[in-house]
């Protein structure tokens, strides 16, 4: 599948192994930490598209380099994810902006791995996984607005007792 079998792409395809399956990991252990229900489906649902990352990047480097590679067998803290730790009661708003932070993230990392992609085919596997996560993070924005977004207009004089 992979002509050039360079240490670049290798490194890129590891480091896109180990991010999935720690977003995956990471979106569960939050969903198993917090009450909202429409939070913890959403975690969820995230998780699960996660693993399905995971398991193009690992296809695609099995096949690359005839041999698997296992995320836990790496200690590396490139690319981490930068988030705050939410309290057992966070809103649906605090963890789709966490959500679209972490979304964003994965999506420069495509992005990236796509420009110093040396083949056709890495383009593409590259450009596609960016699109999926630019896809999550744009969603996850537009929920953002939708939850965020309620104006109330009144003028003081509609303010009762003053306040």
């Amino acid at each position: 599948m992979v002509n050039e079998k360079s240490d670049v792409l290798k490194k890129i395809l590891e480091t896109a192994i180990v991010q999935e399956n720690k977003s995956k990991k990471f979106y569960l252990k939050m969903r198993d930490q917090i009450q909202n229900e429409d939070a913890r489906k959403r975690l969820k649902l995230m998780a699960d598209s996660e693993q399905e990352h995971e398991e193009i990047v690992t296809s695609w480097y099995e096949e690359a380099y005839g041999k698997t590679f296992d995320p836990e067998s790496t200690t590396s803290h490139e690319n981490r994810l930068d988030v705050q730790k939410l309290d057992d009661n966070a809103a649906l708003i605090d963890v789709v902006r966490l959500i679209a932070k972490a979304e964003n993230k994965a999506y420069q990392f495509y992005k990236n791995a796509a420009f110093t992609a040396k083949t056709p085919e890495e383009k593409k596997l590259f450009e596609t996984l960016a699109s999926a996560e630019q896809m999550h993070a744009d969603q996850s924005l537009t929920e953002l607005d939708m939850l965020a977004g309620e104006e109330f207009f009144f003028s003081d004089e509609e303010i009762p007792w003053e306040i």
